[in-house]
């Protein structure tokens, strides 16, 4: 048995068997992190269930839903349902294994700020909300932000307590009592090749695929695909590209219809899709997401998740309001000091002040008094503000955070009069998505209709910022972006220029072309400038794409100032 194993793998086996008190079996799963180490606590956690419910039960729980389209989520919520039984059954004889579940919570936290953008497209939202929810209550946090359905079924998934006669039963009611699964298995409808290693690699560069990476974070199945029938804790799923017209479809499910009529979009992308975008598409919308309107399962699960998240958004907010409420009174405050500071004067005809010779006559032929000129301080800024949102999935553990900081820009600059319009953008299937959240004249809580999802094609969504979102008439423009300055794509760099065999857009590459596209805005007169909130080893690219004109902040709590800075020096290069 051994040599189906990899040594890491077979640590995890080993971990199973103590934590059992059997050795010789192969378990349904084994708990591998991102980087295929073994987790001590999940292993442990395996192993009890073994221990306390045998075999044959947990195999039929397991069984009762594989091939189904939420076979990764059923697993994961019910192995939340199997730990809080074993942990509750074995903690009398294993005390320890409370500090090793709490060292696995703090992990779990660890990790948000390391995890790669393909781990992060590999996590259900459901599955991590409900994972956030349990951790949280183990380190004794305030739980994360749920809407009702959410706190019911976390609350419901929580089965410490309960004999093995009723402990499988209990999940099955939980996962149909919540919708989730009603006994039937209902297999995807979708065409899928799973490869792996260099069979993968070279069908990405030679057929139009978008790469969904399945990294393995927690719980995997040990009886895989890999070699020897062993479980390979890192696989890729290349699902084949789909009709242009089901493309198309899919993303007006999911984003809304385009703001633009057909032909003007395929102007746009003809001129912005090019060079290394070659192949891309657009999309521009201001379009709420409807699940009764979505044409497959895969987008309205996407239309429901993002209703969701807005009301997680809002609420949010809500729980800190106070908090957010002096950060915009702040930053209010900074943005007038640095307005009438750097504001003009206009100059305006009066009936007295400085006699304007060209004016003379019509005092002796039309009786109009108004001959002189009077200047007069402006209260009207000269300049708009679009704010552009990353919202790809690298974002998808800090929703509420961007949102609230949205908010909190949007609404702080309407209050000193500026116009600012608030744009969420990511990649998915080929289409660079700009949503409009808030328009020029709306109201500011439109901002909590953000959620994150897909990836980010920094430098085509730069390049049609610059030209599909216009400022109003006579004002010149700053541009922000709150990013984590991560650009990444599931679409490839075609064979051009420097890259002759193609590339993909991720790294130094991509972070070259977010530079360029920088540059490109700039010398068209667009101030551009960067708030960024993300890990440290991205400060680096932020620094490349953004050069001087970026803000970093670590917590919320920071924001007014560091936005602050940042919009005064756009302010005094635009009044400069």
């Amino acid at each position: 048995m051994s040599g189906h194993y990899s040594a890491q793998q077979r640590r995890a086996l080993n971990q199973v068997w103590n934590a059992a008190g059997v050795y010789g079996f192969s378990p349904l799963f084994l708990s591998l992190d991102a980087k295929g180490r073994p987790d001590l606590y999940l292993n442990t956690i395996v192993g009890c269930v073994r221990k306390w419910y045998g075999e044959a039960e947990p195999e039929r729980l397991f069984q009762a839903w594989a091939g189904d389209r939420r076979q990764a989520l059923l697993d994961d919520l019910a192995w939340l349902a199997l730990e809080s039984a074993a942990f509750a059954q074995e903690l009398p004889v294993r005390p320890l294994l409370a500090e090793l579940r709490r060292a696995h919570a703090e992990t779990f936290f660890d990790q948000e700020q390391t995890l790669s953008r393909q781990e992060w497209m590999a996590k259900n939202q459901l599955s991590y909300t409900m994972q956030a929810a349990r951790w949280r209550a183990v380190l004794e946090r305030r739980p994360p932000v749920m809407t009702p359905y959410e706190k019911r079924l976390s609350a419901a998934l929580d089965l410490a307590g309960l004999e093995g006669n009723r402990l499988f039963p209990a999940i099955l009611e939980v996962f149909s009592r919540f919708r989730l699964f009603n006994g039937r298995t209902k297999p995807s409808s979708a065409l899928r090749l799973r490869l792996t290693g260099r069979l993968a690699g070279m069908m990405t560069r030679l057929m139009p695929t978008e790469i969904v990476h399945t990294d393995v974070v927690d719980l995997d199945r040990a009886a895989g695909t890999g070699e020897g029938g062993a479980a390979d804790p890192r696989r890729a799923v290349l699902r084949l590209k789909e009709d242009a017209a089901a493309d198309q479809q899919y993303i007006e499910s999911c984003f809304g219809p385009s703001l633009l009529p057909a032909r003007e979009l395929g102007l746009a992308e003809q001129a912005l899709c090019a060079g290394i975008h070659l192949g891309c598409r657009l999309w521009y919308t201001a379009g709420v997401p409807r699940p009764e309107r979505a044409k497959n399962p895969e987008a309205r699960r996407m239309a429901e998740q993002a209703l969701l998240q807005a009301e997680r958004n809002r609420a949010a907010f809500s729980a800190d309001a106070a908090l957010y409420q002096n950060a915009i009174l702040r930053l209010t405050e900074r943005i007038q000091n640095c307005l009438q500071v750097h504001s003009q004067a206009e100059t305006e005809t009066a009936r007295r002040g400085r006699l304007d010779p060209a004016r003379v006559w019509r005092a002796a032929v039309l009786g109009d008094q108004r001959v002189f000129q009077r200047e007069e301080p402006s209260n009207r800024p000269g300049f708009a503000v679009d704010l552009l949102l990353d919202a790809s999935t690298s974002r998808l553990h800090c929703q509420e955070t961007v949102a609230a900081q949205g908010y909190i820009l949007a609404e702080s600059l309407t209050r000193c009069g500026v116009p600012v319009r608030v744009s969420g953008f990511c990649s998915l299937r080929g289409y660079t998505v700009l949503r409009v959240l808030k328009d020029f004249g709306d109201q500011s809580r439109g901002v909590f209709r953000y959620f994150a999802s897909g990836w980010n094609r920094d430098g085509l969504a730069l390049r049609a910022a610059g030209t599909l979102l216009d400022p109003p008439p006579d004002r010149r423009r700053i541009l922000l972006v709150l990013t984590d300055a991560s650009p990444s794509d599931s679409r490839r760099i075609p064979p051009v220029g420097e890259y002759p065999l193609g590339h993909d857009y991720d790294g130094a590459p991509a972070v070259k072309d977010a530079a360029c596209e920088i540059r490109a805005l700039e010398h068209r007169g667009i101030r551009v400038g960067a708030v960024f909130m993300g890990p440290t080893a991205n400060i680096p690219a932020a620094e490349s794409i953004y050069g001087q004109s970026l803000a970093r902040i670590r917590t919320m709590d920071q924001l007014a100032g560091a936005a602050g800075t940042l919009i005064q020096r756009e302010i005094r290069e635009l009044e400069g």
